[in-house]
């Protein structure tokens, strides 16, 4: 695989747009509060997140500790390997301070929530400037774990704030090569690859291996930031065992 460019700065993103290839930016966000909460420790961090919660309900997924942390399909793709949990914020940091001290958890994830709703507040404390104010932050928390690969139809900031992630990005022309799921059953509501990127099955699928041969990769730490162009395909793995990202979807 190749590295993942790396900027010293980001002051404009229409570069980035033009060139239209996916950049890392170390530490751009380590002035936020919710980075340094998140290095004091999961006590911290917990009750930072919770002085924003209004109790909105939500859905996490959990998936037992054989499936070594990658959220998928059940080997005949009749369904997932993971269940779906009902319910709030502090219901959600109880679990992940459960979990945190097991030496081989289940996995534990909450996708995708819009800040201003579930946390309003904290959107004022997590900004990106290079961006306007209308482009809203959405959070993503939970222990170890890997997302399948996927595609956004959305430029993407996302800002690692806890933990660590490894992503492993491929050209949007490297999609023949991915050998995606079936699109009428997903487990986030985006087509997936079946390929599993941490033991590829090169016999099954055999054109993935062009695919890896154009792959980028980087891991990121507290503070760090990646630019995923549109439609740019990434495999996301989030390695510690609290992970917490905010990220900007828009459009032009």
């Amino acid at each position: 695989m190749n590295p993942i460019a790396e900027l010293d700065a980001l002051d404009d993103v229409k570069s980035l747009q033009r060139d239209n290839q996916p950049a890392v930016i170390r530490g751009m966000v380590s002035d936020w509060t919710l980075v340094k909460k998140a290095a004091s420790g999961l006590p911290a961090l917990a009750d930072y997140l919770r002085s924003f919660d209004v109790g909105h309900p939500f859905q996490a997924m959990i998936a037992p500790s054989s499936q070594g942390g990658r959220l998928f399909y059940k080997p005949d793709l009749s369904g997932f390997n993971f269940d779906r949990l009902n319910g709030d914020l502090a219901e959600a940091l109880k679990i992940l301070e459960a979990l945190s001290d097991k030496p081989n958890p289940p996995t534990f994830y909450v996708g995708s929530k819009k800040i201003e709703e579930y946390l309003p507040g904290l959107e004022v404390e997590t900004p990106m400037r290079v961006l306007p104010s209308s482009v809203a932050p959405s959070i993503w928390f939970g222990n170890a774990s890997v997302v399948a690969t996927h595609n956004d139809d959305s430029e993407n900031l996302a800002c690692v704030a806890a933990g660590s992630r490894k992503f492993v990005l491929f050209p949007p022309d490297e999609e023949e090569n991915l050998y995606l799921g079936p699109p009428d059953l997903t487990p986030a509501g985006r087509v997936v690859s079946l390929v599993d990127l941490q033991a590829p099955n090169l016999k099954a699928f055999p054109r993935f291996e062009r695919a890896l041969r154009n792959a980028q990769c980087a891991t990121l730490r507290p503070g760090d930031v990646i630019y995923i162009p549109t439609n740019w395909w990434h495999n996301v793995e989030a390695l510690g065992s609290v992970n917490v990202l905010v990220n900007f979807w828009w459009r032009d």
